[in-house]
């Protein structure tokens, strides 16, 4: 029996329509189809639209999709190996939403392919066709800016979950994989690529196992992490994180020139990530108006007149332009005014309302 053209759009239109019930969901449009084309077989993509978003076993799954277990399994194994579903550690599965999940999965292994040199153009395309402000336009910003520790004035107000270190010693799984950002941008050939480092996507805890487990990103250990974001924060990389108070599950090692969080808000003004709670302070005295701050400055909020000066609403306090100053005379203050980091389960609850689904 041939299924016409229209009948397989149809599941794919299905499967974009109950993706964007996630609280990061997919706007419709027809790069999104294109991308879901190559991501599920149509068999794949009449399971997706009955998979749950939450964790279930095979016997649940089964019955709520009407496959048999057996078969049922060996789809969601295969699934979660290309990178669509979830699978974690006592054989529960989830659908993958679109972040974090299907927008990146075809990169994290840092393994150049067709498949992934095609989905490069199309998620791209698709960022600016819709997906930009699905992601970074939200009253309650997905990710925040992570300060690194050494970069804090003495006697500075930090809590736990504002320290890269601290954080890092409330986890107990790590994982490292290939950023998205960089290589889409390199993939498709972006003028302003920048020629950074890439395998510094940091994941945590059941997010990192899974990924380990097919492939995509290689576990490490504490120490490993905490070194390697110390190398990505001397390159001039900004630790960006979710967005809540507690256990990470993620932290971005983000550019300037490729990252999703941080071209949003330099090209289309959006929000797109909350500061951190600190801001870049200039040491006038010692001084010398150098210059590496400027040019290391990723949100362009610094530039020297005579001494170094901060647009304190431009600055992310991330603390990138400290580790180079030659005369050390960069520090990161509290901000005047803190921002409040939620907690998960509040942090969750706001995506859900600005998505409009509580």
């Amino acid at each position: 029996m041939t299924t016409s053209t229209s009948t397989l759009n149809d599941v794919y239109v299905r499967l974009a329509e109950y993706l964007d019930k996630a609280p990061i969901g997919a706007p419709m449009n027809d790069k999104l189809i294109e991308i879901l084309k190559i991501m599920y077989t149509p068999e794949e993509a009449e399971l997706a639209v009955k998979l749950p978003m939450m964790n279930a076993d095979v016997p649940t799954l089964a019955q709520a999709t009407g496959v048999e277990e057996g078969k049922l399994k060996d789809m969601l194994i295969k699934m979660a190996k290309k990178g669509t579903v979830f699978m974690n550690e006592k054989g529960k599965f989830r659908l993958l939403p679109t972040l974090v999940g299907i927008t990146e999965t075809p990169f994290w292994s840092g393994e150049k392919r067709p498949e992934s040199e095609k989905l490069a153009g199309l998620w791209r395309e698709y960022m600016y066709d819709g997906f930009f402000e699905e992601a970074c336009d939200r009253e309650t910003p997905v990710v925040r800016v992570i300060p690194v520790d050494e970069s804090l004035t003495t006697g500075a107000t930090v809590t736990p979950h504002e320290k890269v270190d601290e954080l890092m010693d409330m986890l107990d799984y790590f994982s490292v994989a290939h950023c998205p950002c960089r290589l889409i941008a390199r993939y498709t050939g972006q003028e302003d690529a920048c020629d950074h480092s890439t395998e510094n996507c940091f994941h945590f805890g059941s997010m990192g196992k899974y990924m380990v487990s097919v492939g995509m990103a290689r576990e490490i250990t504490k120490e490993e992490a905490k070194g390697l974001l110390k190398e990505a924060h001397e390159e001039g990389l900004v630790h960006i994180g979710d967005n809540y108070a507690g256990r990470l599950s993620v932290i971005c090692s983000c550019c300037s020139d490729c990252c999703v969080w941080i071209r949003a808000r330099k090209e289309l003004e959006f929000t797109s990530f909350s500061n951190s709670n600190y801001i870049m302070q200039v040491d006038e005295e010692k001084c010398t108006g150098c210059g590496v701050c400027e040019d290391r400055c990723p949100i362009d909020a610094v530039v020297v007149n005579g001494v170094s000066v901060v647009n304190a609403e431009k600055c992310m306090g991330c603390g990138v332009c400290y580790p180079t100053c030659p005369s050390d005379a960069i520090s990161l203050v509290e901000r005047e005014e803190r921002t409040e980091i939620l907690g998960q389960m509040d942090f969750f609850q706001e995506l859900l309302k600005n998505k409009g689904l509580a």
